[in-house]
């Protein structure tokens, strides 16, 4: 193994990550979180698919009360549009996109509502954004007059499952045309009664032939377009209603906040726990050595308060680290509820992914804070590599959640869950670690890092900086060794003598003297810049 690898501390890292994991992402989570699909704000795209986050949206869906076609169809904006359409349809001048042709004189029209009146009232983001139903129906861009046909067929189903329905409702009526141009040519015509159903049954076979051409002359096509060019003022009429509210405000302030506390609490009892298990670790074996040969009653009571005084004292020295990690988690849970909410506009997230979006957050405030703030002055190559350290933690934590979810379904036994919590913490630890070694402390990290301090702008200018203040150092520290001999008023004396002094030709000058007068021997001529300098240049 490489010298390197041999001194890194393993054992003691693995502990620190396993412990802080097992009382966090996987001990606390299942007390203060309850996942589920679709997070707990609701979203126009989750409740479509009957995904709900709070169970209030859900009820008031539920109680949304049944469909009452009338008012779709007594619209002031539906009887105008009829009347509109009917004039151009005398006019031979009314298209029809459906088939993609001008409805002609003969034909019957209808007035269609393009996303089905009933479709609108069963939508469970127009009732979550409370919209008026009867008001986004009959508008203009969801009317649409076309053969009555195509209308009657279509009836409360969407445009995509009605063209998806299509060729077998056309199969449908040629296997009835069939059976009746059959009955039909079988027919006796003898007497009156005889030929008046033969009568009907022509009209019934030219009335299927009629509906047969109209529905072989739809265009999937123009029709898919027309549906889309309906649904998109639509959705964005119920999106900017419902994702403008208060009520849409209100949900993520709560679900955020509740988070964040959550979060925060998890972190903080997180690192209390850590910090008892740390002292009992450390705390027990002594303890046990001392009763194993001989128990006594007062001795272990006394060990016991022992134990935890030192427990106290050890979470009393952290309280403000306490604080810090509350505060922390705060905003690492706020972001990620944020973060998860964002995503549940745009695609539904499975619980897995939120737990996932709250470890990776929980992480990452540590990172953006220590770049921000950099408290301990770290050089940019320290800093770089601490940022590194966390975001490797957060890399392994998504990694024990997701062995966490696969191994949860097979441990149903007894402590299976405990199980569970424990190797997923395992994995974390080991690929924590794995990861740091590979990324701070191997060979080629080592040379990476060495690398880029090397080519760091005014990187050897640093270097000459931090050795000329060493010097600068010692020889303060020699100069202030040194017995000047001078009593209390020789001292008082100098003293006036600079702050008398005007600039600094003054000011040297009066250090010049007393520096001769003193016998002090410096390694540069005062008040010659080019031995200053030269002085310097030798320390770097």
């Amino acid at each position: 193994m490489h010298a390197a690898a041999q001194d890194y501390p393993w054992a003691e890292e693995l502990e620190k990550t396993m412990v802080t994991s097992l009382v966090t992402s996987f001990g606390l989570d299942f007390l203060l979180f309850k996942d589920k699909v679709g997070g707990n704000v609701d979203t126009t795209l989750n409740v479509r698919k009957g995904i709900w986050g709070t169970e209030q949206e859900k009820l008031r869906y539920e109680q949304r009360g049944d469909y009452d076609s009338t008012p779709y169809h007594q619209h002031k904006n539906y009887k105008a549009t009829g009347k509109d359409d009917k004039a151009s349809h005398k006019e031979g001048v009314l298209h029809d996109p459906y088939r993609n042709t001008t409805l002609g004189a003969g034909e019957s029209r209808n007035l269609d509502h393009v996303i089905s009146a009933k479709e609108i009232h069963d939508d469970a983001a127009r009732v979550l954004a409370g919209q008026d139903g009867v008001a986004l129906a009959n508008q203009d861009s969801n009317l649409q007059s076309t053969h009555e046909t195509v209308n009657k067929s279509k009836k409360q189903t969407s445009i995509d499952d009605y063209l998806s329905k299509l060729p077998t409702l056309i199969s449908q009526h040629e296997a009835t045309l069939t059976r009746d141009t059959a009955r039909l040519n079988a027919a006796p015509r003898t007497t009156p009664e005889q030929i008046h159903k033969a009568q009907m049954l022509e009209d019934k076979i030219r009335k299927n032939q009629d509906k047969i051409r109209e529905l072989k002359a739809i265009d999937p096509e123009q029709m898919r377009k027309r549906d889309k060019a309906a649904r998109q003022p639509y959705d964005q009429q119920i999106d900017h209603a419902y994702y403008t509210s208060s009520k849409f405000f209100k949900q993520t302030a709560s679900a955020s906040g509740l988070a964040g506390v959550a979060m925060g609490t998890r972190q903080m009892l997180g690192l209390v726990m850590a910090e008892v298990w740390f002292e009992l670790r450390d705390q027990l074996p002594a303890m046990l050595e001392k009763i194993k040969d001989k128990f006594d009653l007062e001795g272990f009571i006394s060990s016991i308060n022992t134990t935890l005084q030192g427990i106290w004292q050890r979470v009393q020295a952290r309280f403000q680290d306490f604080l810090i990690a509350f505060k922390d988690g705060v905003f690492a849970g706020v972001l990620g509820s944020l973060t998860t909410t964002l995503f549940n506009i745009l695609a539904t997230t499975q619980a897995l992914a939120i737990k996932i979006i709250r470890e990776i957050w929980g992480q990452l405030v540590s990172a953006i804070k220590l770049l921000i703030f950099n408290p301990e002055q770290l050089a940019f190559v320290d800093l770089c590599k601490a940022v590194t350290s966390l975001l490797s933690i957060g890399s392994a934590t998504v990694v024990g959640s997701v062995a966490y979810a696969q191994l949860l379904p097979f441990c149903s036994f007894p402590f299976g869950g405990e199980l569970a919590a424990f190797a997923s913490a395992l994995v974390t630890g080991v690929v924590t670690l794995g990861l740091n070694y590979f990324m701070l402390h191997s060979p080629v990290a080592l040379k990476l890092w060495a690398f880029i301090a090397s080519v760091m702008p005014h990187a050897g200018m640093l270097h000459n900086f931090q050795a000329i203040n060493t010097e600068l150092d010692r020889y303060l520290g020699e100069l202030n060794a040194l017995e000047f001999n001078l009593d209390a008023d020789e001292l008082e004396d100098f003293s006036r003598e600079l702050m008398a002094c005007n600039d600094e030709l003054q000011r040297s000058s009066v250090l010049r003297a007393e520096v001769e007068k003193r016998n002090i021997a410096l390694p540069f001529e005062m008040g010659n810049a080019a031995s200053t300098r030269s002085w310097l240049a030798s320390l770097a």
